[in-house]
């Protein structure tokens, strides 16, 4: 009997080790990016852009999210399926901060801050207007083969994109942008697809991958405390995204697996004050 409950246990412990992941895993798992999104009421979209928050709000909430991928990173997160990163300092540049988000190496976000406005490029790997296997003509923009109308209009000011290799342009399925001095966000003269998206509401995939942009306290409360079954409370992941000074106290408060000094080094490359 006791060599019974202890091979159960043990295959209990396997199941857990393989569905432990983030918001970012796979679609079709209950405790990953899907569930997460249904917790996202109302997601900004191409086709929505005002629910999309102004650039230095972004900036915090791009922080934020980082920060808080780092805290759970131990079992709540599997870098092989996913990862989120935040760079304050991006290539030392002055001014350039980025955040990348990347699903398992098919679907991605990239957001990139500079001195002259922020760019949003995403990448849907199951949407009719990804380059690679889209059914539709594609069209030369900027040197790239993309979904018409993509990047027409796309201000010289914020050009340095493009160039970045690591952003890997070629493969947009959608790419918004803001000049500094703008009132709203923009996107290009598109004609969308006379069909039926694959998977999502939208076409290119943006109502999934924008959907962490807007995440409030209460619903990535709820996700940890459904679905990873994390004992935490609304108020101490406000303090995250209030970006207050990360102490052990409210480490410890977070549900988290790890030490100050274990996320130090992370923290200061995503700029996230720590208080050891």
């Amino acid at each position: 009997m006791k060599s019974h409950i202890i091979f159960k246990m043990s295959v209990l412990f396997a199941l857990t080790a393989v569905v432990g992941c983030s918001y970012l895993d796979d679609a079709d798992t209950e405790d990953g990016r899907l569930a997460f999104a249904k917790l996202v009421k109302d997601p900004p979209t191409t086709q929505k852009l005002e629910r999309l928050p102004p650039i230095d709000q972004l900036v915090g909430v791009s922080r934020s999210l980082a920060a808080l991928d780092c805290i759970y990173q131990d079992s709540f997160h599997n870098d092989r399926d996913a990862d989120v990163k935040f760079t304050e300092h991006w290539q030392d540049r002055e001014g350039e901060k980025v955040l990348q988000l990347d699903w398992e190496g098919n679907d991605s976000l990239v957001i990139w801050f500079s001195p002259g406005g922020c760019v949003i490029k995403g990448h849907d790997d199951e949407s009719v207007m990804n380059p690679v296997v889209t059914p539709f003509e594609l069209e030369e923009q900027e040197g790239k083969k993309l979904y018409p109308g993509l990047l027409k209009g796309f201000p010289k000011e914020l050009k340095g994109f493009l160039k970045e290799q690591d952003f890997n342009s070629e493969n947009a399925t959608f790419v918004i942008w803001r000049k500094t001095d703008d009132v709203a966000w923009h996107i290009g003269p598109i004609t969308w697809p006379n069909r039926k998206p694959n998977r999502w509401k939208s076409h290119d995939g943006s109502d999934d991958l924008l959907s962490p942009l807007t995440v409030d306290a209460k619903a990535y409360a709820s996700w940890l405390q459904r679905a990873k079954n994390r004992k935490v409370k609304v108020a101490d992941i406000e303090k995250v995204f209030r970006q207050e000074p990360m102490t052990a106290d409210l480490l410890k408060r977070l549900d988290s697996h790890k030490t100050i000094a274990e996320i130090k080094t992370e923290f200061k490359t995503i700029g996230y004050p720590i208080v050891e």
